[in-house]
């Protein structure tokens, strides 16, 4: 929004040029979306309290409860302020008319609703139960489906065309026109160089220079599956203080520097990734995502004051999973959300194995944060060594860009 307020008056005060940058915009977002969050914290924290927003205190393992039998009186439903803050700095520093941006952000809000839903029938109507997993399930590929309805139907056009980038000093000004994208010139088209050049909804493969999987419509459904599979792997990690927020957090700076790679021509072409035309604005929405978590994390470090409850983890993961294929990295957000990953897959091995065995466990615990928790480990050594591994991780997820 504050991007067509202040570019056309860039003319009569050139400081006002600065909104036209990605990248000014994205941390403008990252800073806005951390101080709403400190600022409205407190508030929305009393508020919590004053309607006894507590949290789940009933636990499958007798042990676990015991553990967070102190934690009974935090409250939850805390991701609301996380909702607020990006929406705020996303509608105030992106572009409105970038389909990726209203795309996600609508989807990240419509996630944090159904989670939201969830944790008050958990709180205060259902004593304790919340919406069943096959009604929070098809609640979330809905929102899956309609994002990449229009994510499909946007990628039948040309997919590659002038993209957006930002002014340089180096080029005069109808040559930057002409890399916006909108004077129809002819700098920064497609360089057929690039055999990636044409590719739709094809499935990029690390390592593999020119080898990618044309999924055709099968893009829906695995778009699918990556996305509700992100949501509901950031909704399990949200076991211990601080956790899930600082590994979202290293995920979302991750994607940021994908998002805007990708929405330039001469990066893409560069690391041999898709080229995508509009996809650097997800970097603004990504920049707020960041702060957004860094801001939450001065409530929910250990020992927190709130919880995000389903509001924030269903959110922030659905968000993260349709920026992954919005940018058509997919397998990507598997090596940089490799703690989420392990989270959901321990879940699923301890069930199976509980049911195969006639009772016996596979971890202590699961998720798999609270295995160590089970070993003795203090919940903060876990949290900042989770944190660790997801930075590493991170990184290594930016050096696949260029081992091709």
């Amino acid at each position: 929004m504050l991007h067509w307020v202040f570019v056309p008056l860039a003319s009569w005060f050139q400081g006002f040029n600065l909104f036209r940058y990605i990248t000014f915009r994205a941390a403008f977002a990252a800073i806005l979306a951390f101080l709403v969050v400190v600022v409205c914290g407190p508030g929305v924290l009393g508020w919590l309290r004053q309607r006894r927003m507590q949290g789940c205190t009933d636990h499958d393992s007798a042990a676990l409860g015991t553990m967070r039998a102190g934690k009974q009186s935090v409250p939850t439903m805390g991701g609301l302020v996380l909702l607020l803050a990006v929406a705020v700095a996303t509608l105030l520093l992106a572009r409105l008319d970038n389909v990726y941006v209203v795309t996600t952000l609508f989807a990240f809000l419509a996630f944090g609703a159904l989670g939201a839903v969830d944790d008050w029938k958990k709180i205060v109507r259902d004593g304790r139960k919340g919406l069943t997993e096959r009604k929070k399930l098809l609640g979330q590929v809905a929102i899956a489906a309609a994002a990449l309805l229009v994510l499909y139907v946007h990628a039948g056009g040309p997919l590659v065309r002038g993209p957006e980038v930002e002014p340089s000093p180096y080029l005069p000004s109808a040559a930057v026109a002409a890399l916006e994208g909108g004077s129809g010139g002819t700098i920064g088209a497609t360089d057929v160089s690039n055999p990636l050049a044409d590719h739709r909804t094809d499935l990029q493969v690390p390592f593999a220079k020119h080898f990618c999987v044309d999924l055709g419509l099968l893009f829906l459904v695995f778009g699918a599956l990556v996305i509700v599979g992100s949501s509901n792997a950031v909704n399990l990690t949200d076991g211990l203080d601080g956790l899930a927020a600082g590994c979202v957090a290293a995920a979302g700076i991750t994607f940021a520097v994908v998002s805007y790679l990708v929405g330039r021509a001469d990066t893409a072409d560069y690391l041999y990734v898709f080229h995508i035309p509009g996809a650097g604005e997800l970097t603004v929405f990504l920049g707020a995502l960041v702060g957004a978590c860094l801001g939450f994390l001065w409530f929910n470090a250990f020992p927190a004051t709130v919880f995000m409850g389903d509001t924030g983890s269903l959110a922030l993961g659905g968000g993260l999973g349709l920026v992954a294929v919005a940018t058509r990295h997919e397998l990507t957000l598997l090596v940089a959300g490799g703690v989420f990953v392990v989270e959901a897959v321990s879940v699923i091995l301890q069930r199976r194995y509980f049911r195969m065995t006639g009772g016996s466990r596979l971890f202590l615990c699961a998720p798999l944060h609270h295995h160590y928790q089970f070993q003795g480990h203090h919940e903060v050594k876990v949290t900042v060594r989770f944190w660790i591994v997801s930075i590493l991780l991170a990184l290594f997820a930016l050096a696949l860009l260029k081992l091709r």
